[in-house]
C-alpha cells in the first residue's frame, strides 16, 4: 500500500508503524509523533478538505518519507508493553 489514512489513535498509529508504512493522521498528538519522525504527514485542522488533503497526502507519498517508515519500522519492538511492564515491576521491587 502507499499510505495508510486513519485518525491517528495509538493503535492504528502505532500497527501502521510497525507495518513500516508512511501514514496520514489527524489526531493531534499522534499525528504531531508521526511528522515528527518523518514516517508520514499530520493532517492540520479537525476535518479533511477537498484543498487540505493533497498537500498531506504529498509528504505522505513522497519517497523519502516511506523510506523513513520503513527504517522506523525496524526499531519497533513487538514485545514493548511486556518489556515497559517488567521495567516498572522491577523498579518497584
Amino acid at each position: 500500500m502507499a499510505a495508510v489514512v486513519h485518525h491517528g489513535g495509538a493503535g492504528t498509529t502505532t500497527t501502521a508503524a510497525r507495518a513500516g508504512a508512511p501514514r496520514l493522521a489527524d489526531q493531534p498528538y499522534w499525528a504531531g509523533r508521526v511528522a515528527d519522525l518523518g514516517i508520514g504527514a499530520a493532517h492540520e485542522g479537525p476535518t479533511p478538505t477537498f484543498e487540505s488533503l493533497p498537500a498531506t497526502l504529498g509528504t505522505a507519498l513522497a519517497p523519502k518519507t516511506g523510506a523513513r517508515a520503513r527504517a522506523v519500522a525496524l526499531t519497533i519492538r513487538p514485545d514493548g508493553a511486556t518489556v515497559a511492564a517488567k521495567l516498572l515491576l522491577d523498579a518497584v521491587n
